[in-house]
């Protein structure tokens, strides 16, 4: 609860109270024992949010009321989570933490401490330890997960109930397709305890769908990912409406925060971003109908310079022409140029942004600003100042210029125009973003001070500990001296 200068009237016994409901700011208590008397009646007036249903989106939420920023939405702990899938990374099985040091002493598996107290707890590890134990199988953290769904399926549990409400789009994953094969080597690996525990393919092809459907990465713990009953049910959007964090609650397992980004009328549909926001259109909706199975049709991807950011544009060699996408919605549209008749097909656009991201991440792994400056160069006689791997190139290429080199200033601002567009509440970019402002402080002749506390702010929702964190704390250093 909250407490200001404003007075209510106690939900439980009328008195005169000013602690409000933090979640909707609308109900009054005298104490905070009231308010939890109360929570059974108040939980279900005080959600933001409601379930639709719609043939296009499928289960999605909706707002109950206007919303301002940093409005709380959902606060939920996961139906189930494990270490991350399609990840090489050693976590702890009781706690998820990355700093392994020990193997657990019932099954052998990566842990952080003997005395962990998830390794004992059958909620985490306590009950697969014993299965994993005698199964004597290769520690691959990356197979828990699925192990985890496996045994809430066997004790046909509330949890599973929820989990099997959720897509899987296992029709779309059958064969000759990525997911197949990889679905059939978690099945090779897991064989001994699929056999125990008597699991079918098509059980576990369903559970691989469930995973990669609609987990979503957890930090913290770092390196792990868990499935949520209500966030699950957050609708795709490029430019996104909502932000999350985590938090780890009191029973070991990570909360997921949902929060207003911007204001939110009541009626309005919560979205996330569900793919990389510096990715051009066709990329993005390549990566969304691979990895989630739908082609996303936004108001970014729908408008060829993608909302003026120019993410995806080319040049034309006829000089002031620029070339786009006729219809970035469909795959296979012709790219045309906005002052003369210059017409590219679809495969050629893509075969060169294909050939010229290769040339970037080859250059970007030297490091130095000579190689960076001179690729920049030759992509800005093909591609807009904006296009993702001019921004790409750039953002690294700032790190290493001189403040007094102008080149430096013309960068930075071209780097925050665009992060501007695609990501203006910093749900996305804040660490990004805020480097570049970092570097625009150090500028000659620009004002250090309000670049500098913008960084501050877009990185206060960033995880503790993480790079994020300790560059805030960096330059609040720097803001103190």
């Amino acid at each position: 609860m909250e407490s200001d200068h404003k007075l209510g009237v106690c939900a439980i016994c009328n008195k005169i109270a000013s602690l409000r409901c933090t979640g909707c700011k609308n109900q009054f208590y005298c104490s905070t024992s009231h308010q939890r008397d109360d929570w059974q009646r108040h939980k279900l007036m005080c959600r933001a949010w409601k379930i639709e249903e719609n043939n296009e989106l499928g289960r999605h939420l909706v707002a109950t009321r206007d919303l301002n920023p940093d409005d709380l939405i959902i606060s939920e702990a996961p139906i189930v989570w494990g270490p991350a899938p399609h990840s090489d990374k050693f976590v702890c099985v009781g706690c998820g933490s990355t700093n392994v040091a020990v193997r657990c002493p019932g099954c052998s598996w990566y842990a952080c401490k003997v005395s962990c107290d998830g390794l004992v707890d059958d909620n985490r590890h306590g009950i697969e330890c014993k299965i994993l134990a005698k199964a004597q199988i290769i520690p691959k953290c990356d197979l828990l997960l699925i192990l985890r769904i496996i045994l809430l399926f066997k004790r046909n549990s509330k949890r599973w109930l929820n989990l099997s409400m959720l897509q899987s789009h296992v029709t779309k994953r059958g064969i000759n397709t990525e997911a197949f094969e990889e679905t059939e080597n978690v099945i090779h690996q897991l064989e001994p305890i699929l056999n125990t525990l008597s699991i079918s393919k098509e059980v576990v092809g369903n559970i691989c769908g469930l995973i990669d459907v609609n987990a979503l990465e957890t930090n913290p713990p770092e390196g792990s990912s868990a499935i949520y009953q209500t966030a699950c049910l957050l609708e795709h959007r490029c430019l996104a409406n909502t932000r999350h964090s985590f938090t780890i609650d009191s029973k070991g397992r990570p909360k997921i925060i949902v929060t207003a980004a911007k204001s939110i009328k009541k009626g309005e549909h919560f979205s996330t971003t569900y793919t990389h926001v510096l990715w051009a259109t066709r990329a993005r909706r390549e990566h969304l109908l691979a990895t989630k199975y739908f082609a996303c049709c936004c108001d970014r991807c729908k408008d060829p310079t993608e909302l003026n950011s120019n993410i995806g544009t080319l040049k034309c060699p006829c000089g002031p022409g620029l070339i786009l996408a006729k219809d970035p919605l469909d795959m296979n549209t012709e790219w045309s140029c906005n002052s003369c008749p210059g017409v590219l097909t679809s495969m050629e656009v893509h075969q060169l942004t294909e050939r010229l991201g290769e040339e970037v991440e080859n250059a970007m792994a030297t490091a130095k600003a000579t190689v960076l400056s001179d690729l920049l160069s030759r992509l800005s006689v093909l591609l807009h100042p904006g296009h993702q791997h001019c921004i790409a190139v750039s953002h690294s290429l700032i790190q290493l210029l001189s403040p007094e080199d102008p080149k430096k200033l013309e960068l930075c601002k071209h780097i925050l125009n665009t992060t501007s567009i695609l990501d203006p509440y910093g749900t996305r970019l804040a660490l990004y973003t805020a480097v570049a402002l970092r570097e625009l402080a150090a500028c000659l002749s620009e004002d250090k001070k309000l670049y500098l506390e913008r960084a501050v702010y877009l990185l206060k929702h960033e995880p503790p500990h993480s790079p994020g964190d300790e560059l805030r704390k960096l330059i609040e250093i720097q803001l103190s001296k």
